[in-house]
């Protein structure tokens, strides 16, 4: 099955929530391709290098351009404050 890395923007409330979708949607669904939890992006270091440990990411980043650069990113989900969306979508 093939796979499409995910970077996700955000790891806060939403970012839990996502992650956590991301984590179960196979077992639910057959999806082609299957998510990849590539990278998790939030500006605090700190709090994102926490979260990707705790929610099963593979790596972070903590500038979104960077993590939408990266090649092993296919599918960028924005979960951030609704007033950064728009900024962070048309960069991607």
């Amino acid at each position: 099955m093939a796979e499409i890395g995910v970077g996700l923007v955000g790891y806060k409330f939403m970012g839990r929530a996502h992650s956590n979708a991301y984590r179960q949607l196979p077992r639910f669904f057959d999806v082609d391709p299957a998510p990849r939890m590539a990278a998790i992006c939030g500006r605090d270091e700190a709090g994102v290098r926490e979260a990707a440990d705790t929610l099963g990411w593979e790596s972070y980043e903590t500038d979104y351009r960077e993590l939408i650069a990266r090649d092993d990113v296919g599918l960028v989900d924005v979960v951030t404050p609704g007033n950064t969306h728009r900024e962070i979508v048309l960069a991607a």
